[in-house]
């Protein structure tokens, strides 16, 4: 079982068509690290959702410790969504399902397209296509991504976000890795349910040289992603959970925009955790023995 077979290019340019195509797809996979990804997917494949993530995580040495961890258990038995930071480009996705699943199995997060193709994890997925940087009309799929997601809400139950759309990058105006704004569809979803909101921080990063093939084309930057899945072994990856936003406290605010700017602040300011727990020890409500 694979994540990505070479037939998958094909979508991408006709030149990974035929044998000789596919040949020169199996060398990309190999250049880009995704012949190890796919290794490491083939010994998970066989489970689904956070049992999945689980073991994905155990398989690629790939730890995280959760800082006000005792929050995770006041939240709601209804809807609810949570908004996160983007600092990793896929890794922080699987985190997410891994946490998040393991209290409400129905919860499931909105991811792009790439993200998509991991099979075990699509009833945890709803995928779109990420917008740009430019103003364009919304692509049907994203469309229908939404509707998705706001049927799941209104059936209660929980949905996550990147409400970035993309991975982190390097900004030289402030000097620090931080999300691109935060797209308006997604804000005027989440500002439109009134549902509760839990902010989730990322407090770790990718390595410095990712930042740098930003400077140089996204595009880059991207192929430049398997690896840093695998630099991250051993690790002990830190995330902090936000207290829960309240509908009433939702009602402060006018606007998506605003409402959205203030998710922002709660997450990009969430002060460091005192301490964090390992993942192996939390014990959550919803999680089986």
């Amino acid at each position: 079982m694979k994540v990505i077979e070479p037939k998958d290019f094909e979508a991408f340019s006709s030149i990974y068509k035929g044998e000789r195509g596919h040949r020169l797809a199996e060398y990309v996979m190999r250049f880009l690290a995704i012949d190890r990804i796919n290794q490491v997917y083939d010994k998970s494949g066989s489970y689904t959702g956070a049992e999945f993530t689980s073991r994905l995580l155990d398989d690629l040495g790939v730890h995280y410790v959760v800082g006000n961890a005792e929050r995770l258990k006041k939240l709601p038995e209804g809807p609810f969504i949570t908004v996160s930071n983007h600092p990793y480009g896929g890794l922080d996705g699987i985190m997410s399902i891994d946490l998040m699943a393991r209290i409400r199995p129905d919860y499931r997060f909105m991811v792009n397209k790439m993200i998509s193709l991991v099979k075990t994890i699509q009833d945890n997925i709803i995928s779109v296509i990420p917008a740009g940087n430019k103003k364009t009309a919304l692509h049907s799929a994203n469309i229908k991504g939404i509707r998705e997601t706001l049927e799941h809400l209104h059936k209660g139950h929980p949905m996550g976000f990147f409400p970035s759309g993309a991975v982190s990058d390097f900004r030289l105006r402030d000097f620090r890795v931080s999300d691109r704004k935060w797209q308006s569809s997604i804000l005027h979803v989440i500002y439109s349910v009134k549902v509760p909101v839990i902010p989730i921080r990322f407090f770790d990063k990718n390595s410095a040289f990712f930042y740098f093939l930003g400077f140089l084309s996204w595009r880059i930057r991207a192929l430049r992603l398997p690896y840093e899945v695998f630099n991250k072994r051993e690790k002990d990856l830190r995330i902090g959970i936000g207290n829960i936003i309240s509908v009433e406290e939702r009602e402060k605010y006018t606007d998506a925009e605003a409402f959205g700017a203030f998710l922002r602040k709660c997450v990009y300011e969430m002060p460091m955790p005192a301490s964090f727990m390992p993942r192996k020890m939390l014990k959550l409500e919803g999680e089986s023995a």
